[in-house]
């Protein structure tokens, strides 16, 4: 039987209106944006230049090495080839790191203005979090699910989600301030050991369950609760079908998280935010309002969301992928079937 989401009620229609940034803040959002993005791409291109070449004697014998972590490997003995590696490598090292200082400060300007004009919306803790990942290397196989990618596609859109609300349902993002769900495209080890840093830097408890493989890949979810005294009611929903998602259908999660933005904390602080296209994110949440009754938490809390992307996908706010309508419908059909449906 084909599966038939029912169509979410249009924006106006739960009662929120879209409330704009003004124009300082628009401004702001573009400039700094901007500069994080440079940023961002320089660290990451200095990360494939991580470690040091240095040359070292083995008898008669004088070999090109790179260390990493204490870890020495040999590239060959001293060649002409090998003279040009080292010499490249050396350049583009200092560059970069040049390159990275001067972008560093601009960046730090860049967040104290971002915090005076009050660009930023997205809650410090969530924030932290992706920065914690960019600085472990773990950004980039990384997919933010549920409300908090909402910030993904607001920000651009110049829309203030924190200050829409309804008066029987409360804040359309509230749910980020207290949980936040990231799917992992990582090695065990590597996220393990970024655990440690993950929870200093934030005030959360941390769970990490296996999503399954796909070929060589394998998946984990990891879902973080903030702050050690939150209001147990304020989290009446917590994306729970989200979290099904993830675990059941996680190699198709990660081929439709192809979003990117870089999004700004209520600090001012700047960081990179990978999550699902607006159309897979909204048809998503369409599915679940046509598989669950609705008075339940997760249907409301779909039924919300849905409506709010919806908006921005048609109102051209927001730019979703090349991904076909049809395709990415067909995607969320299967997904429906194997994951939502009852039974």
């Amino acid at each position: 039987m084909r599966f038939a989401p029912k169509l979410a009620k249009s924006f106006s229609e739960v009662q929120m209106d879209l409330v704009r940034t003004s124009d300082a803040a628009a401004k702001q959002i573009l400039d700094s944006t901007r500069v994080y993005r440079e940023y961002a791409r320089v660290r990451g291109e200095s990360r494939g230049l991580k470690g040091s070449l240095f040359w070292k004697k083995v008898g008669s014998y004088e070999y090109l090495a790179r260390k990493v972590r204490g870890k020495v490997t040999y590239i060959g003995p001293r060649t002409v080839e090998t003279e040009r590696q080292f010499g490249e490598f050396k350049q583009k090292k200092a560059r970069l790191q040049q390159r990275a200082r001067t972008l560093k400060e601009s960046v730090e300007s860049c967040e104290r203005m971002n915090k005076a004009v009050r660009a930023g919306a997205v809650p410090t803790p969530v924030v932290e979090v992706l920065r914690q990942l960019e600085a472990a290397g773990l950004s980039e196989g990384s997919v933010v699910l549920g409300t908090s990618a909402l910030f993904a596609y607001g920000q651009p859109a110049g829309v203030r989600l924190e200050e829409m609300s309804s008066p029987t349902l409360g804040c359309v993002v509230d749910d980020a301030k207290y949980h936040l769900q990231v799917l992992l495209d990582a090695p065990e080890n590597t996220i393990t050991a970024a655990l440690t840093e993950l929870q200093e830097a934030v005030d959360a408890t941390v769970e990490v369950a296996p999503a399954g493989a796909s070929g060589e890949r394998t998946y984990f979810l990891v879902e973080f609760k903030f702050g050690r005294q939150r209001e147990p009611s304020k989290c009446r929903a917590e994306n729970a079908y989200w979290r099904t998602l993830a675990t059941e259908m996680a190699a198709e999660v990660q081929h439709a998280g192809k979003f990117e933005q870089v999004v700004i904390g209520k600090t001012g602080k700047m960081a990179t935010m990978r999550t699902l296209d607006p159309q897979f994110f909204a048809m998503v949440n369409h599915a679940v309002i046509g598989v669950q009754p609705a008075a339940t938490p997760d249907s409301q809390m779909a039924q919300r969301q849905a409506a709010l992307v919806d908006s921005l996908i048609a109102d051209c706010l927001v730019v979703v992928s090349k991904l076909p309508a049809a395709e990415c419908r067909r995607t969320v059909e299967s997904i429906a079937q194997r994951v939502f449906a009852p039974g």
